[in-house]
């Protein structure tokens, strides 16, 4: 019986507080019941479409509308769900909608409502459909212009009773974002994966996900309040952060609003460590030198882009300086000056070559192939854009070349001329002024002038970087070159030269193992005919050497154009190099100078003949040489060696220097400077 009691006792109060739950619940749902009752009746779909059109309306000036129908969901929380929402685009665009929704839930305030005001406090949205569009005459499509409702005199709570944009949080996901310049081109777009705002003290924070192709990139950051781009009054900040694959970007400044809307000023950042990073841009993309950095103040209103100052950094090499592209035009122009400490292309580019660290133009030994290959040059056409650029450094190293010093030029392309200009830069001890002027013009092959002039170049550096050294010490040389070429290859561009090339070197020493190193270069061959017999392991001073080529559409005849002299010995070359066939055959005599006392019969040889191909040409006797080898020493005898350097004064007692008189053949002239074209032109 005690038993029973005790249960009894316990039992009662469990059915209490399960009436009592029972109870608050269905208080609850009838409270719930009687919301949504309240709401629907006075909210009913059709005029909560209209309340939300006339907000929407008077906050964008665009029309919105709901044509998949809208209804009220209570739980968890009360909102509008509705699909097929479009908002209109601006009067000018392409298309009839700016956006258009496949559905939407817009949370709104309960008491609000009650109060006769539509309140939003979030927006989910999926499956948007963006179109952002500038007509080209700076007016952009998400310049809205707010409606100015006419006011109600008559009711002094009107301002006070008029609906509010107050959006605590906006969700997004699977939008797409297109956006179109103004021009034909097809319009550029973005994949939205997902968007998440939520509002704070200081406007929003956001965390963004989307896609450019295959390329994924997270956005976190803060932005100005929603409230600011509607009304277009003041500009809206924002500090961004992105990432991806081996990329990082910030970004940091204000965006402009209402009438100026399309100008921000922004401080943005970009490292990109990896090729992924650069995918959208294209296959070529992944040939650009990593790691890459850059910093830039950036400005940008109306056709103008400006980035003053600006830092990049390729593979370590650092520039700094300001760029500008102005779209105004039909051909855009960019204006850029840069400038850098140092500068080293070997880092920049992956040059074909198998040289070792500290052997400068020791390349792996291979068959050498023809000087001038039928591969096109990568100039098939002129830049879509006017270009006009100006470059300066303190160093420049490029790959089997002797830095260069103190290097500035300038680059400028119009439509169908491209022209490097004021080249100037030092090198092995001496000076080089250069310019050259690319033009391409519809139905023609490609046109090249080149001026070059290298003045009192060291022979030892030049043949350290480019051969390894150890071939000549000291010595001086001069280089110009005057030249009109035509064409879109090498090969195509030698056989067409016309005009000079003139190379001269003086008081260079040559080393006495180099014939035997080299003894298929046309030079030292020459030069190892000024090696009397028994002495090729000696050291050889040579006063003078001149290369002097009268090309002539790809053809250069040599007569006594080409010499070197030592003190006791000269040589002289005739012939002809073809850079048609890329072939040469030149004769080449040497003689005794006169009044030294040197016997002929102690030279290494005496006429022979060079002839082949320019790669690999051979060497052996000339026939002209072995028919009259011995009449002409013998008379060299007599003569001091004066007929065998000009048979046409044979019996002159006055020298001839052989280096002077090949150097007086043809003068390379200086070319004259090219004529800048204005853009567009």
């Amino acid at each position: 019986m005690a038993r029973r009691l005790f249960s009894d006792t316990q039992t009662k109060p469990k059915r209490r507080w399960l009436r009592i739950v029972v109870i608050a619940l269905g208080g609850i749902g009838l409270v719930i019941g009687a919301i949504y009752v309240a709401i629907v009746v006075a909210f009913p779909p059709a005029r909560l479409a209209l309340l939300l059109a006339d907000q929407v309306k008077a906050a964008t000036g665009r029309d919105f509308r709901i044509d998949g129908g809208l209804s009220i969901r209570v739980l968890p929380t009360i909102a509008v769900q509705a699909r097929d929402v479009v908002l209109g685009n601006a009067a000018w665009g392409s298309r009839t909608d700016m956006v258009t929704v496949r559905s939407a839930a817009i949370e709104v305030s309960p008491g609000a409502l009650l109060e006769g005001e539509l309140r939003i406090l979030r927006i989910d949205v999926e499956g948007v459909d963006a179109l952002l569009e500038s007509d080209g005459a700076a007016r952009y499509n998400w310049q809205f212009t707010p409606a100015k409702p006419a006011r109600d005199t008559k009711s002094p709570s009107a301002d006070a009773r008029a609906p509010r944009f107050e959006l605590k949080r906006l969700v997004a996901s699977d939008v797409l974002v297109a956006y179109r310049d103004g021009s034909k081109s097809p319009p550029q777009t973005l994949t939205i994966e997902s968007l998440d705002m939520r509002s704070n003290d200081q406007g929003a924070e956001i965390a963004l996900a989307l896609a450019v192709g295959k390329q994924r990139w997270k956005v976190e950051g803060q932005v100005g309040q929603g409230a600011i781009l509607l009304e277009g009054k003041e500009d809206w900040p924002f500090d961004l952060r992105l990432a991806s694959d081996g990329a990082a970007g910030t970004a940091k400044g204000t965006m402009g609003t209402g009438q100026r809307a399309g100008t921000v000023a922004a401080d943005v950042s970009a490292e990109l460590a990896t090729a992924a990073a650069l995918a959208p841009l294209g296959s070529d993309a992944s040939m650009v030198p990593l790691p890459l950095a850059l910093r830039a103040r950036v400005h940008h209103a109306g056709p103008e882009l400006r980035a003053d100052p600006l830092q990049l950094s390729i593979a370590g090499q650092t520039m700094e300086g300001r760029m500008t592209l102005n779209t105004a035009q039909l051909r855009p122009r960019v204006d850029a000056t840069l400038t850098s400490r140092s500068i080293d292309l070997t880092k920049l580019a992956p040059f074909a070559s198998s040289s070792k660290p500290g052997e400068p133009g020791q390349a792996g030994r291979k068959a050498p192939g023809p000087p001038f290959a039928d591969t096109p040059l990568p100039f098939a056409a002129v830049p879509g854009v006017d270009l006009n650029a100006e470059l300066k450094t303190e160093s420049l190293r490029l790959p089997e070349t002797p830095l260069l010093s103190a290097v500035r030029a300038k680059l400028s392309s119009t439509s169908g001329r491209v022209v490097l200009d004021d080249v100037e830069f030092g090198v092995a001890g001496g000076r080089v002024r250069s310019r050259a002027n690319l033009v391409l013009a519809a139905g023609a092959p490609p046109r090249v002038d080149v001026f070059f002039d290298a003045k009192s170049l060291s022979v030892e550096a030049l043949d350290v970087a480019m051969a390894g050294g150890g071939h000549f010490h000291g010595g001086r040389a001069n280089f110009s070159a005057n030249l009109a070429m035509a064409g879109a290859t090498p090969k195509q561009l030698a056989a067409s030269a016309n005009g000079n090339v003139l190379l001269t070197a003086s008081d260079a020493t040559l080393a006495g193992d180099t014939a035997a190193a080299l003894d298929r270069n046309i030079l030292i061959t020459m030069l190892r005919l000024l090696i009397p017999k028994g002495s090729g392991d000696q050291a050889l001073p040579v006063q003078c050497v001149v290369v002097q080529l009268p090309l002539r559409r790809g053809v250069a005849p040599i007569d006594r154009s080409i010499a070197a002299e030592t003190r006791e010995v000269a040589v002289v070359a005739s012939g002809v190099i073809n850079l048609v066939e890329q072939t040469l055959r030149l004769e080449l005599r040497p003689s005794v100078k006169k009044g030294l006392g040197l016997n002929p019969a102690n030279l290494a040889t005496e006429f022979m003949e060079i002839s082949g191909p320019l790669q690999n040409p051979q060497m052996g006797v000339g026939a002209k040489g072995a028919v009259r080898g011995a009449a002409k020493v013998g008379v060299g005898v007599a003569t001091g060696g004066v007929s065998l350097l000009v048979p046409s004064v044979v019996g002159a007692t006055k020298e001839v220097s052989v280096c002077a008189q090949a150097a007086a053949q043809a003068p390379a002239q200086s070319a004259p400077r090219a004529k800048k074209s204005q853009p567009g032109k």
